[in-house]
């Protein structure tokens, strides 16, 4: 909207309002010369055009952040790689991969770690869209029925923050002592 209002200030105030009222200023106004009024249309254009270029760079950047927000989580290529080698020197176990339903964002991004997780030779099941009660929140979830420091999932857990993907590790006592589940939740 300002946008419109600053081309709307530029256009009619700066050039149509002052040259079509000029003769009628000059006559009831005297001491108003073509020099004033052209220096006031010149004020008037220069300040709709600011008005203009502001309000088109602020609706540059909302676009650019919808468009980032949109794209969601996307692995770069180093973080990629540093997962792959991580991940690659661990012992393998069973992985249990889930997302949430209906969130597409996160399904997206729950794929490109099961490719991460296959390539490194890990067993994944899944990947599970589902409904967790409760919600499972942001970032990712690990649960493991293991709390000992060094368990497979605090590893994971540690490789993963290393590499910037935000992620917890929560006990679940039931769960098999060599499965891990991992559940990937709305972008954070």
């Amino acid at each position: 909207m300002k946008f419109w209002i600053g081309l709307f200030i530029s256009f009619f105030g700066g050039l149509v309002g002052i040259g079509l009222f000029r003769e009628w200023i000059k006559l009831n106004y005297p001491l108003i010369n073509d020099l004033h009024l052209d220096f006031v249309a010149s004020i008037i254009l220069i300040i709709g055009l600011v008005i203009t270029a502001i309000e088109h760079s602020q609706q540059s950047r909302n676009l650019k952040q919808l468009e980032d927000e949109q794209k969601g989580r996307v692995l770069k290529p180093k973080q990629k790689e540093n997962l792959l080698n991580a991940l690659s020197s661990l012992e393998k176990i069973e992985i249990v991969l889930m997302g949430t339903q209906g969130d597409r964002e996160s399904i997206r991004f729950a794929n490109s770690i099961k490719d991460i997780l296959i390539a490194a030779n890990w067993e994944v099941d899944g990947f599970w869209e589902d409904i967790i009660i409760g919600g499972i929140g942001f970032g990712i979830t690990l649960r493991e029925s293991s709390s000992d420091s060094n368990s497979k999932g605090k590893i994971i857990n540690e490789i993963m923050n290393k590499n910037q993907i935000e992620s917890r590790v929560v006990v679940k006592s039931d769960l098999k002592p060599n499965l891990i589940e991992i559940i990937v939740g709305s972008r954070p």
